[in-house]
């Protein structure tokens, strides 16, 4: 039996009526896909739900083949396993002002936007909103007017192939989804390389 811990990803949507913390899930390197952490409670291989800064998941079970095999390269290991903190999105209903003052606060280059259950429908870039909100009439428009398609990778991609994801669209980072479309996290190429490093 191994002793794993996972990170606790937060889901905190900025909306009309303010901030809200809408999901908290973990990626279960058992189940290889991430949980809702109210679901790993019930789990008879959970030992602890630890808060604090950095709050896990702590669980004892035996580790699948792949994991104890290294992978230097990340050909193998889902992308989720190294998502760390969660992320924070932007509602569709916000207002631009609100998405702008959200970027600024967290010196974002984007942000993603979600719909209706927090399922994600474009992305929002810096630039684009710093020159909408300079315009007459600004404070009275949601982020849908700035708003662009996303590029988004699934949980389950290899660090590998999500690094060469990223070079191919000419980006430095992008939104990390579950199967249905919820944001996860935000993989930075500059994360990814890291742990690369480290691995090797």
């Amino acid at each position: 039996m191994s002793q794993v811990r996972h990170p606790i990803l937060h889901l905190r949507v900025l909306a009309p009526e303010g901030v809200q913390h809408a999901d908290e899930r973990v990626f279960c390197r058992l189940r290889r896909e991430s949980v809702a952490v109210a679901e790993c409670s019930s789990c008879n291989r959970c030992d602890a739900i630890t808060a604090g800064p950095a709050p896990t998941v702590d669980c004892s079970f035996a580790l699948p083949e792949p994991e104890l095999t290294p992978d230097p390269d990340g050909e193998r290991t889902e992308v989720g396993t190294i998502l760390s903190g969660g992320t924070d999105v932007v509602s569709a209903s916000a207002s631009l002002v609100d998405a702008l003052g959200l970027v600024r606060a967290n010196d974002f280059r984007s942000v993603s936007v979600v719909g209706g259950h927090h399922l994600l429908v474009g992305v929002l870039h810096e630039r684009a909103l710093y020159e909408l909100c300079r315009k007459p009439g600004a404070a009275s428009l949601d982020v849908t007017v700035a708003m662009s398609r996303p590029l988004a990778m699934h949980e389950s991609t290899p660090v590998r192939s999500a690094l060469r994801f990223l070079a191919s669209a000419h980006l430095r980072q992008a939104a990390v989804v579950t199967s249905a479309g919820t944001p996860l996290g935000v993989l930075r190429d500059v994360d990814g390389l890291r742990w690369i490093a480290r691995q090797r």
